[in-house]
């Protein structure tokens, strides 16, 4: 009993010291936590654009494809029609003969990616990039300007572009990123 009274005498003492951090140590901690966050956070961000911009190429390059396999399936020309609106870029896949004002199901793409103010060379009208297939896969006959390229961004620095391009009449598509240099066609996204 005698060494349990010392114990419990030794555990009351003013002599004991408190576990913990002193308020300097935490703020320290705080410090490099915040220094790391800064460092990191501009990287994070930028990859993040990145995954987003490629996300948005990659959807374009499949829509394009899906409009080219259902103007083959369903045996009648389809367009692929493209409009920018309310920060959106969307897109739709309807047949000829449906004017693109009148279609009701746009599919939107990824918010944030915008179109490029340059490169964006598939036909236009009435503020609608559009081109056309025909029952074989191929650009239509008539629709040999509808070749081009469509081109999108973020920051609206080329090294950000990505561009999907229907480069033949036989309606062959690639992907594409924005570049310095113009290539000889004067385009930025090859």
């Amino acid at each position: 009993m005698a060494q349990f009274l010392r114990r419990s005498q030794r555990s009351f003492s003013p002599q004991t010291q408190s576990a913990g951090f002193t308020l300097i140590e935490g703020l320290i901690v705080v410090v490099i936590i915040g220094l790391l966050a800064a460092i990191a956070a501009p990287s994070w961000f930028g990859f993040w654009q990145q995954r987003q911009i490629n996300a948005t190429q990659n959807m374009l390059y499949q829509a394009l494809r899906a409009t080219q396999a259902d103007a083959m399936q369903q045996r009648h020309e389809r367009r692929f029609s493209l409009r920018q609106r309310d920060g959106y870029i969307e897109w739709a896949n309807h047949p000829e003969s449906i004017p693109a004002a009148g279609v009701t199901n746009w599919q939107p793409l990824i918010e944030g990616v915008v179109l490029a103010s340059e490169d964006n060379t598939l036909t236009k009208s009435g503020g609608i990039h559009y081109t056309r297939f025909d029952m074989h896969g191929n650009l239509r006959a008539k629709a040999i300007g509808e070749q081009g390229t469509i081109t999108v961004t973020i920051t609206g620095q080329r090294n950000t572009n990505r561009c999907v391009v229907v480069s033949t009449v036989l309606g062959a598509m690639r992907k594409g990123e924005g570049q310095a240099k113009a290539n000889s066609n004067e385009r930025f996204c090859y």
